[in-house]
């Protein structure tokens, strides 16, 4: 049997203010050569605020993990229950509660990253990934 290419569940922003920034970028991950990934987000408090995830195609980092491409980052339109309607948009609200947990299948970008973005109030907010191979 072989062994699939994944991404053990690991945190990509960790503990922090949803008050003191105004958005709040995750580590990039390199999700190449993966079909699946999860993204979850878990906070504290009742911050009001939105989440994206951003992908790029352009993004470059060296072997040490040196970014030497910035690139673009395009945000996913997501499709969710917001207790009375489906909603399809860019970003998601803090009011369908937490956690959030967001099941992405079949990327084709190579990077991805989230964001958060602070509207009022305070909390603290951790976001964990994880992604596997189909086959």
């Amino acid at each position: 049997m072989s062994k699939k290419n994944n991404i053990l569940a690991y945190t990509i922003i960790s503990g922090a203010s949803m008050h003191d920034a105004a958005t709040i970028t995750s580590t990039v991950t390199n999700i190449q050569y993966l079909d699946d990934v999860g993204i979850q987000f878990d906070w504290t408090s009742s911050p009001t605020g939105t989440f994206q995830v951003e992908v790029s195609a352009n993004y470059a980092a060296d072997i040490n993990g040196n970014v030497t491409n910035a690139g673009t980052w395009t945000p996913l339109t997501f499709t969710y229950w917001n207790g009375s309607a489906n909603v399809t948009a860019t970003s998601i609200p803090t009011s369908v509660g937490s956690p959030i947990y967001l099941d992405l299948a079949l990327l084709s970008a190579p990077w991805i990253r989230a964001q958060y973005t602070n509207s009022a109030s305070t909390g603290t907010l951790t976001a964990v990934i994880t992604a596997k191979a189909v086959s």
